[in-house]
């Protein structure tokens, strides 16, 4: 049974405390100023060498605010160990996948990698998420963002200049849970008559052909600082897959800390 949370979750959209948020190209702004926290994720394939493939996404995390880590989705952990040369880019680096301390939850369909100081001394300018917020400094808000990289927009090749990778991210204003797995949904209709999304005016991309590469994707919580009014993101969750055949849903395993406080609602709620 998926809960929504307009009627569980105490805290209104970004779009109460910012009317013309969209107007505005806020999302936009905030995407790019948290891009340097992205994490793509290539492999090449035996008869295309020359050309590296874009199979997943992720993004730096400060887990508990204290251990630098790279998380993403275990199946895309899975199919990086399935290549004989594979390699992540962060920031404009890149990484050989090779040498590192994996640790998965294949229920909840996530992995987690602690950075080498070899890595993180490559990206001093790296933005890290954080899992927890500060409840005195910052207001929570029902804004969420899910930022990564489409395999399609972001392929590699050694022969052509590289032009830098294109991310993309997508806000919605609302979501639903399922209390048993303690997965988060986001519906997501991209066109057609149900089509339910829309795009900033300084967009680079207006369609949405595919998902595929944004398995891994930070899903981030859109919070306002009461003292200044700036808004920034609260890693909340990992981006699973795009599930049409149940209702068109984004559907992503969230982080402990986040999962408790959802149930804790929904307990007060059921008594």
């Amino acid at each position: 049974m998926l809960e929504d949370s307009k009627l569980i979750y105490p805290y209104p959209s970004i779009i109460h405390w910012s009317p013309t948020w969209i107007e505005e190209n806020k999302s936009t702004g905030l995407a790019l100023k948290w891009q340097s926290s992205l994490v793509s994720f290539f492999i090449t394939q035996p008869h295309h060498k020359q050309e590296a493939f874009l199979i997943g996404s992720g993004f730096l995390c400060l887990l508990s605010g204290q251990i630098p880590c790279i998380v993403t989705a275990s199946h895309v952990i899975k199919d990086m160990q399935q290549s004989d040369f594979s390699f992540i880019s962060i920031d404009g680096k890149k990484f050989k996948f090779e040498h590192l301390e994996i640790y998965f939850n294949d229920d909840q369909d996530y992995a987690i990698i602690p950075m080498p100081e070899e890595i993180i001394k490559e990206i001093p300018q790296s933005i890290l998420f954080n899992n927890r917020c500060d409840n005195e400094k910052y207001e929570k808000t029902s804004s969420f963002v899910i930022m990564g990289y489409p395999s399609k927009a972001n392929k590699l090749h050694k022969l052509r200049p590289e032009k830098g990778l294109s991310p993309f991210n997508i806000n919605f204003h609302g979501f639903l849970y399922e209390r048993e797995t303690e997965d988060i949904y986001f519906h997501f209709v991209a066109d057609g008559k149900e089509k339910n999304i829309c795009f900033e005016d300084v967009s680079t991309n207006k369609t949405v052909t595919s998902l595929a590469g944004m398995s891994g994707s930070v899903i981030a919580q859109l919070i306002i600082n009461k003292k200044s009014g700036e808004v920034s993101l609260k890693s909340v969750g990992i981006f699973k897959e795009h599930r049409p055949k149940r209702g068109d849903f984004l559907v992503g395993s969230t982080f402990i800390d986040f999962a408790d406080e959802i149930n804790s609602y929904l307990e007060s709620v059921d008594i």
